[in-house]
């Protein structure tokens, strides 16, 4: 599969019922094959933990947002109770989940391929950068154009580096390109 591949599944986790999680939460994910893919934000839910930004310190993974990691934590389990999945993918929110999850698999010792489409950033030190480096996670996380998702919150970073995709709608940060049709488009 390639990156376009992975996009096109988490566009469509916007529309298909979670396997796991509740449809109107922020903490959902989507069982395609052997691919977990996680929802990002398309309800109220789903914005109030994207603001929820005070970090919490995670045995193993280090400080991360808070938002993002009590999202997390409303379908961990069930998500950890599955075989290790191929690679896991999301866009937005859904991006930020799929790294964690990406992470818990690597405490394990399994390196679970990670696809992050315009995440925000969740992390508050360099724990979660250095464990994925140690167990060799591949790590695809992309910016397209401009887009402003990918730059907050401005204090937390991300685990890896961001691949810069497509052209910019507009010649400054911007939440239009942040739109996963624009990021299908941009990798196609």
């Amino acid at each position: 599969m390639k990156p376009v591949d992975f996009a096109l599944l988490s566009a469509r986790a916007y529309t298909d019922a979670p396997t796991i999680g509740q449809p109107d939460s922020a903490s959902r994910m989507h069982l395609y094959g052997n691919v977990h893919v996680f929802r990002g934000s398309d309800d109220i839910d789903s914005w109030l933990h994207n603001f929820d930004i005070e970090l919490v310190d995670v045995p193993n993974l280090g400080k991360l947002h808070a938002g993002f990691w009590n999202a997390w934590q409303a379908i961990r389990l069930e998500c950890l109770a599955l075989p290790p999945p191929y690679a896991v993918a999301g866009h937005s929110l859904g991006a930020a989940l799929a790294i964690i999850c990406a992470a818990e698999w690597a405490v394990r010792d399994v390196s679970v391929p990670v696809y992050a489409f315009e995440p925000p950033r969740l992390c508050g030190d360099e724990v979660m950068a250095n464990l994925l480096l140690t167990v060799t996670v591949p790590f695809c996380a992309t910016r397209n154009g401009r887009d402003l998702v990918t730059e907050v919150p401005l204090e937390l970073t991300l685990p890896g580096p961001l691949t810069l995709i497509g052209a910019p709608s507009m010649p400054v940060d911007n939440i239009v390109d942040h739109n996963i049709n624009r990021v299908i488009s941009a990798l196609g």
